[in-house]
């Protein structure tokens, strides 16, 4: 191996040294911008949630489904208008039966 074929070498190496940094650093900033974002909540369809309500009150708990409702201001799932409640009604759902 010739001395120009060595310092092609080691200049090589040197560069694919600090790539490998760069992206190791870019990986730390990717996992700690990930870490800092907040769970998105799911996302549900009136069938969604019609379903999960009618299964609770299936197995027993139509009065804590009612209440649900009435504390989320509505008498039936379809007067529900803004579609993001959902995701609250279903995590007051999950609760029933729970405890």
């Amino acid at each position: 191996m010739t001395i120009q074929d060595k310092k092609v070498l080691i200049d090589g190496l040197k560069k694919l040294s600090a790539d490998m940094a760069d992206l190791a650093a870019q990986l730390e900033d990717a996992e700690a911008q990930k870490q800092d974002v907040p769970a998105e909540k799911p996302i549900y369809t009136y069938e969604d949630v019609r379903a999960i309500l009618a299964e609770k009150s299936r197995t027993g708990f139509r009065a804590e489904v009612k209440a649900i409702l009435t504390a989320h201001g509505v008498k039936q799932l379809s007067d529900v208008k803004d579609p993001s409640e959902f995701a609250a009604i279903v995590a007051d759902a999950e609760g029933i039966g729970n405890g």
